[in-house]
């Protein structure tokens, strides 16, 4: 495995080597480089980002913390795979977060942010189909936003372990096309308008379906 290409993908070493190699590696997973079941072995891990073991240790346990992965007692450490009945709940469970955390969030929503939101689906637009990295980045934020004043510091928590987990079976189907991206691309404004009548009930329901839509971009090789 070319792991140096996904580092490269990434970009530069900054900050912490553990926290570099964790993004590495888990970008590897969500990509699907890096595939379910496969292993990651230490040894080769190091010598490809010129690291030392510790760091990439740390890293595969927060990977484990994560779901993406799976130590065992060798210390064999392996990509965790997903059923299609377990990615279903946890595509249950990010709605029903999601919905939590904007429901919290939405009334307190500001000028700014919905500048910020507005800014988003800009982006969107503009980027190339090609790009799914750039795509999904501007789609995380579009979310984080929504429910930046909810203040639920477990919940933020749960919802980044379940988007790893998802997106790593949804990303090429769901940002990939220019069809799934036009209507994921709308639902983001018709949130946005939603939210600025002030009808969050309305804007909870569009969000709750917006994330169980992408229900029909499960790949049809899951079990």
């Amino acid at each position: 495995m070319d792991y140096k290409a996904i580092a490269e993908q990434v970009g530069p070493r900054v900050g912490a080597t553990q926290e570099w190699i964790f993004h590495v590696l888990r970008e590897g997973i969500i990509s699907g480089k890096l595939p379910g079941g496969m292993q990651l072995k230490q040894d080769e891990i190091s010598a490809a980002l010129n690291v030392s073991h510790i760091p990439v240790r740390e890293a595969l346990r927060r990977l484990e913390a994560q779901g993406l992965v799976r130590i065992h007692a060798n210390r064999c450490a392996a990509v965790t795979e997903l059923t299609r009945s377990e990615l279903l709940d946890m595509m249950e469970v990010r709605a029903t977060l999601s919905v939590m955390m904007m429901r919290n969030s939405a009334p307190m929503l500001t000028r700014t942010d919905f500048d910020a939101l507005d800014e988003i689906v800009r982006q969107q637009r503009e980027t190339s189909v090609e790009d799914i990295v750039r795509s999904e980045e501007l789609n995380y934020k579009f979310h984080e936003i929504l429910t930046s004043h909810a203040k639920n510091s477990m919940a933020n928590f749960l919802l980044e372990l379940v988007h790893a987990n998802i997106d790593r079976y949804l990303r090429a189907s769901f940002y990939g096309t220019p069809q799934t991206r036009e209507v994921s691309i709308n639902e983001h404004e018709a949130i946005i308008m939603t939210c600025r009548e002030g009808d969050f009930d309305s804007a909870c329901n569009l969000l709750r379906d917006h994330i169980l839509n992408a229900k029909q971009f499960i790949p049809n090789t899951m079990k």
